[in-house]
């Protein structure tokens, strides 16, 4: 596999410029969430799948230029994949900006498939990849519009891990590995603002606890029965069993880009990448 040498002019140099830093959340512990997926089956976690195929294939730091071919292949096919839903979600007065980064970056994601082609999604990766970073302050109190920006800089910033990881392969650079730092950055800030919480409500005296949230427009409410230990969601069937706050908003949350962020910062933070 070749990449011609002139790719490397313009792409250090905008690596080199990696934009302004985030304020950082503590990274929380446990098992990574499930996968996010929306109505329409989009599945987001086939993105996280090239993070963790990319950090399996470089165990033994070495990339074959097999394993970058296939590397490629699958995040084109994660991309093209999630392309439609992520720009349907960016349409908005907010995003507007963000969006047309996005849809050149991932427009363009198909000249990977030829190395030495490849300088313009490269470096139209990188641009998109570090505006959505920095767009999460701007949007972050707008729920739909933190939540595509997100998604938007998990793509991009995944799209550009693979891009790399080609370039590195072939001419002995370090440029994955140095935007890793500022991809952990995003993903914290990220789920700062995302996470919620859901206090209880009531009087277990009498009868009842009620835990509630809301994100984006969409409410969750959970009555918990402490004399029969059971529960049911807006106002669904009785379930058996317990129920507490962090489940709540786990079920608040599961189609949106929490999870996914989450699973790949617990992925980053378990290859040791640090926070810049």
């Amino acid at each position: 596999m070749r990449t011609a040498k002139p790719l490397l002019h313009g792409i250090v140099a905008v690596a080199l410029g990696l934009g302004t830093a985030l304020p950082a959340a503590p990274a929380a512990a446990g098992p990574p969430p499930t996968r996010a997926q929306v109505a329409d089956n989009t599945d987001y976690g086939a993105i996280i799948d090239i993070l963790l195929a990319a950090a399996e294939m470089g165990q033994d730091g070495v990339y074959t230029p097999l394993e970058i071919s296939r590397l490629i292949q699958q995040m084109i096919g994660a991309v093209n994949g999630a392309k439609v839903d992520l720009l349907t979600r960016l349409n908005s007065e907010l995003t507007n900006d963000i969006r047309a980064r996005t849809e050149a970056a991932v427009t363009k994601v198909e000249l990977l498939r030829v190395p030495w082609a490849a300088g313009p999604a490269i470096n139209s990766t990188h641009d998109a990849a570090y505006v959505a970073k920095n767009h999460l302050q701007t949007v972050h109190e707008d729920d739909n519009a933190l939540d595509a920006v997100g998604r938007a800089m998990i793509v991009l910033f995944t799209q550009l891990e693979a891009a790399y990881l080609m370039v590195d392969a072939e001419d002995g650079t370090n440029l994955a590995a140095a935007q890793r730092p500022y991809f952990r950055q995003g993903l914290e800030y990220l789920i700062q603002k995302m996470r919620r919480e859901c206090p209880p409500r009531g009087n277990p005296n009498a009868g009842v606890i009620t835990y509630s949230c809301s994100f984006g427009g969409r409410s969750i409410y959970v009555d918990y029965y402490p004399l029969t230990n059971t529960h049911r969601v807006n106002g669904g069937p009785m379930i058996s069993g317990p129920v507490t706050e962090e489940a709540v908003a786990e079920m608040l949350m599961r189609d949106t880009a929490l999870p996914l962020a989450q699973r790949a910062l617990d992925l980053l933070i378990s290859r040791g990448v640090p926070l810049p």
